[in-house]
């Protein structure tokens, strides 16, 4: 990534440095971050943090960035799976709140934060998170081929299902439990008892 140096001291530092902007974007946002609050989360010098990085844009990308990659790559394994429309909806239900509960700071950079990108970092992440759309579309219409949902237009139902998802965000934080699955269960119930065939 761009955040890197070729310096050995500057791989040493920067994942402590990427996790405390993460906590500090996640904080009081992109904007409302400097980088002497990430200095002072990190205990260095503001000043300092330019030998390991450029920017502050370069920080939201390498995280931001990551985080689309990982989300694409969950996709890209759900669907090459050969479970029904309706497992894979809820392997990816599982996964998300999961995610979100293991990482709530990334969690909210990541939906929140992005917009902030600027040019082809913010078209490449767009890029990336219309490919993992058009995967969980990809799903829903299967679904609504095969029967499985009632005949609906799948866009809006992806954005239902997203929108459910995300509605978590602050709510289940800390450390994942057994629950998790449950939870999802429970959320896709809520959702899909408007999809089924009538």
């Amino acid at each position: 990534m761009s955040t890197t140096t070729n310096s050995g001291a500057g791989k040493r530092y920067l994942p402590a440095i990427l996790e405390a902007a993460t906590r500090c974007f996640a904080r009081t946002g992109y904007h409302g971050t400097t980088m002497r609050d990430i200095g002072a989360e990190t205990g260095m010098h503001a000043g300092s943090l330019y030998v390991h990085i450029r920017t502050k844009e370069d920080l939201l990308d390498a995280i931001v960035w990551e985080i689309a990659q990982s989300t694409e790559r969950r996709m890209e394994a759900v669907l090459a799976t050969e479970a029904a429309p309706l497992e894979k909806l809820r392997t990816l239900a599982e996964e998300h709140l999961r995610w979100v509960a293991q990482n709530p700071d990334a969690a909210t950079v990541y939906f929140h934060e992005w917009r902030h990108l600027k040019d082809e970092r913010l078209e490449r992440v767009k890029q990336a998170r219309a490919r993992w759309t058009r995967g969980l579309r990809e799903i829903l219409q299967a679904g609504v081929d095969e029967g499985t949902f009632r005949a609906m237009d799948v866009r809006m139902a992806g954005l239902a299902f997203v929108g459910v998802l995300n509605s978590t965000q602050g709510w289940q934080r800390g450390e994942a439990d057994p629950e998790t699955a449950e939870i999802a269960g429970t959320f896709l119930d809520f959702l899909l008892d408007g999809w089924l065939p009538r």
